[in-house]
């Protein structure tokens, strides 16, 4: 369960979606990394970071791509982020094409933290669901 896998990402926010998708997998205590135009540039060429990806991904690291020309080797995700989604909605789409993809376990989606957990309450309590 514990693999990498290269995510392309395409369509509108994709930059916004992939630092909010990067941020929860870490959260998840994944290793993620993002592919956009200063890492190409870093790497030397988008021939150079497809490279790169193939490395990260092999280190079990879901790397995630919003750079058009760069085309990773190995397993990869094509994903078409909706110009109505909020990059916060796209992301947990993402999440669960990983948990359907065997990438991450779907359990693992389920779980807040201490301070969400705190959030939840207070507003179920003030709807009066709870005491």
């Amino acid at each position: 369960m514990d693999k990498g896998i290269a995510i392309c990402l395409a369509g509108a926010n994709v930059a916004q979606t992939a630092a909010i998708l990067a941020a929860r997998l870490e959260g998840l205590g994944r290793v993620a990394a993002v592919i956009d135009q200063t890492t190409v540039d870093r790497f030397g060429s988008a021939k150079q970071a497809r490279e790169g990806c193939g490395y990260l991904s092999r280190r079990r690291v879901i790397v995630v791509v919003i750079h058009p020309e760069v085309q990773p080797t190995g397993e990869s995700l094509d994903i078409e982020v909706d110009a109505n989604d909020t990059p916060d909605f796209a992301a947990e789409k993402v999440l669960d094409a990983l948990a359907a993809a065997g990438v991450i376990a779907p359990e693992t989606l389920l779980a807040c933290s201490a301070e969400e957990e705190k959030q939840i309450r207070e507003r179920l309590a003030a709807l009066g669901y709870i005491e």
